[in-house]
């Protein structure tokens, strides 16, 4: 089963933060458990591969390749290739993260997101809204 994805407008070039494509997408808030791993929500899981792949992330025009594992009951990133990520961009705890599902390969072979980083100015009081991993539990701006 091919999973095509909306392309993202070419309009945003290296913009840090722009709007939802309408793409699959998940948010985690980061906390000192995700410093090791972080786990796919299930609401994704049909639409990711069932075994382990290459991840593409896309951050400002840079990509990374993390090592996706889909081959377990809960689907994650390897901890060594996060652990890179997470020190290249620096995240901590208290920052948000907003992974956007832009492609998975007919083959089923490698898997791209793209992502926004909110830092640790993430708004105190949608911290507490912010549940992540529920794509029906969006963080109300309003």
């Amino acid at each position: 089963m091919d999973h095509q994805m909306q392309k993202q407008s070419p309009h945003h070039g290296d913009a840090e933060f722009w709007p939802l494509s309408g793409n699959p997408y998940f948010y985690v808030v980061m906390d000192k458990s995700k410093r090791f791993q972080l786990n796919f929500p299930p609401e994704l899981s049909d639409k990711l591969p069932a075994t382990k792949v290459l991840a593409q992330v896309i951050y400002r025009e840079k990509a990374w390749n993390l090592l996706y594992i889909g081959d377990q009951a809960t689907k994650c990133f390897g901890i060594a290739s996060w652990r890179r990520f997470m020190t290249a961009n620096n995240l901590k705890a208290g920052d948000a993260c907003l992974f956007e599902l832009m492609e998975v390969s007919s083959n089923r072979h490698i898997v791209k997101f793209k992502v926004q980083i909110f830092k640790d100015d993430f708004p105190l009081e949608l911290l507490e809204k912010a549940e992540g991993f529920r794509k029906n539990n969006p963080i109300d701006l309003d």
